[in-house]
């Protein structure tokens, strides 16, 4: 939540009127949703009023499940369901931000086609710095996550040797790692 509000908090500071995510890890970041991009596209709308997945029918639901928020499924039968989805997203949108150094020039020519006379944002810069900053929660979660990468480290070296092979020495450290984890978080 506080994530999504920094974004309404630059939305209305910059008068824009929906937002939407394309990346990988703005979508991830903001929404708690992994996309696989299977040759569709993906989206994450936020407005003042909430925050809705855009997902491919291929995903099975999964993206139903798993946003922090709400998801629309689209069907790749026609080129332009995804854009109808978020046009229903985002319905009075005058300006809009985008991710230009995640739109490449055909999906953004696709994007003006979709909606005229909308003015385009680059909300790309403005996300990364505030996914720079991070709360109090996100520094606790990182520095658990940290301690427990460096036992994965110390593994790999402690089952590193002329002739082992490779994957012998990822499942130690992969072992390692998930006991560990499996121990700081038991449910």
């Amino acid at each position: 939540q506080r994530r999504q509000d920094a974004i309404r908090g630059w939305m209305a500071k910059s008068s824009v009127d929906a937002c939407l995510f394309t990346s990988y890890h703005n979508i991830c970041y903001l929404g708690d949703f992994l996309y696989c991009y299977f040759g569709r596209k993906y989206g994450l709308v936020i407005t003042q009023k909430g925050a809705t997945s855009v997902s491919a029918a291929i995903d099975g639901g999964q993206p139903a499940r798993r946003t922090f928020g709400d998801n629309v499924t689209y069907t790749d039968w026609s080129k332009e369901n995804y854009f109808t989805a978020v046009q229903g997203l985002v319905k009075g949108a005058r300006r809009i931000g985008i991710e230009f150094d995640h739109v490449n020039l055909d999906f953004r020519k696709q994007l003006q086609d979709a909606f005229p006379g909308v003015d385009f944002v680059d909300v790309a810069a403005p996300s990364m710095r505030m996914r720079m900053i991070k709360s109090a929660e996100e520094i606790k979660h990182i520095t658990k996550m940290t301690r427990i990468a460096d036992l994965g480290g110390a593994a790999v070296v402690e089952a590193i040797a002329v002739g082992v092979p490779e994957h012998e020495v990822a499942l130690h450290a992969t072992q390692a790692m998930v006991r560990e984890i499996a121990n700081v978080w038991p449910n």
